[in-house]
């Protein structure tokens, strides 16, 4: 073939492969468009689920500080119905006992209650 053919040849295909391109990429641009907006709307189910997945944990948190409230308030109910002022004397007085015997026991207690008892409540 003659050296004209050639590159007429080769102008007809290279405009060919242009005018494919050239409507190959809008449709591919539409295409992938689409495509990334379907993958926007899975990913935003995703992070909806995982967010209400978070509230049930911080619902199930939150009721476990309930419960342990509840526990903490009948466990003081408890120990305020049984403590008196004679145990918390009898409390006082072996504390004395184990600071007396401490070496390192610098503290001084004044006796002021009857009979050199520790008072353990206020005197209005």
């Amino acid at each position: 073939m003659s050296d004209n053919v050639t590159y007429t040849l080769m102008a007809i295909v290279g405009f060919g492969i242009v005018v494919g391109i050239m409507f190959a990429f809008p449709a591919f641009n539409r295409y992938q468009t689409r495509a990334n907006a379907s993958n926007e709307v899975q990913v935003n189910e995703i992070r909806i689920k995982q967010q209400e997945q978070l509230i049930q944990v911080e619902k199930q948190k939150a009721q476990i500080r309930v419960e342990e409230a509840k526990g903490i308030r009948d466990s003081q109910q408890l120990i305020n119905a049984t403590l008196t002022d004679q145990y918390l004397q009898h409390e006082a007085i072996e504390a004395q006992k184990t600071m007396a015997s401490s070496p390192n026991h610098t503290q001084i207690y004044i006796p002021v209650g009857n009979n050199g008892i520790p008072l353990v409540k206020t005197i209005e």
